[in-house]
């Protein structure tokens, strides 16, 4: 497949991809003025659609992606079911990560789900960035710990036993999201039906 940013449906936005990412990054640790180049010479803002492919199942898994509006989520299939695993927002990197660093084709698929701008942010850039400056391993390092956490309330959230606990759960950790997307990813998430999540819903 080709990357999505090729395709017809992507459009490449004026203005600085950097000065999107560089405001984040900033924020977790201060970057050099020529990281900061480096960073905009090396990344692209680009607009995707609503149900459009960051990545899907056997392409290359090149890039991470930063969402600076809209939101993404990863899913896999199994038995021809959707299985959503995360769902993210705006100031938030998302990516395959299950093959993060063993240069194989990604396993899952990465969908837009709400019209969207991402800064798409190669591979390539973060060895550089931590071959060549300080900062990028602290910001890396402290970006792995954030999505470690997020992994672990993931796994915590699937192995409670009671669907409305789950929600409530959902609802206390990620309250934003309730009224922007389809209830049917929510309850992928969960691991609940959409009925059960919507009996869940008119008892609240």
């Amino acid at each position: 497949m080709k990357q999505f940013y090729l395709q017809a449906w992507a459009k490449n936005l004026p203005g600085n991809a950097c000065s999107a990412l560089c405001t984040f990054l900033n924020a977790v640790y201060p970057l050099s003025k020529e990281a900061m180049e480096v960073i905009d010479r090396e990344t692209k803002l680009t607009q995707v659609k609503k149900g459009q492919f960051l990545i899907e199942p056997g392409s290359p898994n090149e890039n991470l992606f930063f969402i600076v509006k809209g939101v993404v989520r990863g899913y896999m299939i199994e038995e021809k079911k959707e299985i959503t695993t995360w769902i993210n927002a705006e100031n938030e990197i998302v990516g395959a990560i299950r093959n993060l660093g063993l240069d194989l084709p990604s396993e899952e698929y990465v969908q837009v789900i709400e019209d969207s701008i991402v800064v798409y942010l190669p591979h390539s850039l973060l060895d550089y960035l931590y071959e060549h400056f300080p900062e990028g391993n602290i910001i890396g390092r402290k970006l792995l710990e954030d999505n470690y956490r997020g992994s672990e309330e993931r796994a915590y959230i699937c192995r409670i036993p009671s669907a409305e606990k789950k929600y409530k759960r959902f609802v206390a950790t990620q309250p934003d999201l309730l009224n922007r997307i389809p209830l049917k990813y929510i309850a992928s998430y969960l691991g609940m039906t959409v009925e059960t999540m919507s009996r869940i819903r008119g008892r609240r």
